[in-house]
């Protein structure tokens, strides 16, 4: 169960953001605030059920939805898998770009401005714009390269 503190920053990120503070919303904040993980939607549901049993499962994906469309959570495609969500830049978490191994599927998160250079080249040579945080890069980590 979250503290008084974090259901205080997260109703605070709510209103800063112009949204209503519902129970959904702060425990699907709160469950992300909580973790290093990257986590799909059924187990951002899980872990919010562990605090509000009650909660529906389209509650939550709605409540994602939402935060997502007002960057206070961000969701990544990885080859594979489904979508998984983090904490957005509007709620306080630094921009980043994801690596995954595709051998065993580790993700890595990365700086999002160590791809700066890569972003400006593609823009310069083909006029394409670069979001490295919607996606990940995939190849193998240093436990799985040959």
């Amino acid at each position: 169960m979250a503290d008084d503190g974090e259901q205080a920053a997260s109703a605070g990120r709510l209103r800063a953001a112009g949204l209503r503070s519902t129970p959904a919303r702060r425990a699907v904040l709160e469950v992300l605030a909580g973790t290093g993980d990257h986590l799909d939607a059924d187990a951002v549901l899980a872990r919010v059920a562990e605090r509000a049993p009650e909660t529906h499962r389209a509650t939550v994906y709605r409540a994602l939805h939402t935060l997502a469309e007002h960057h206070l959570v961000s969701h990544t495609h990885l080859p594979g898998d489904a979508t998984v969500y983090h904490l957005g830049d509007a709620a306080g978490a630094d921009g980043h770009a994801h690596l995954q191994c595709h051998r065993c599927g580790r993700v890595i998160d990365v700086p999002g401005d160590l791809l700066d250079p890569l972003a400006a080249t593609l823009g310069q040579r083909f006029g394409f714009r670069l979001d490295p945080t919607h996606g990940a890069l995939l190849g193998r980590c240093a436990d799985c390269v040959d």
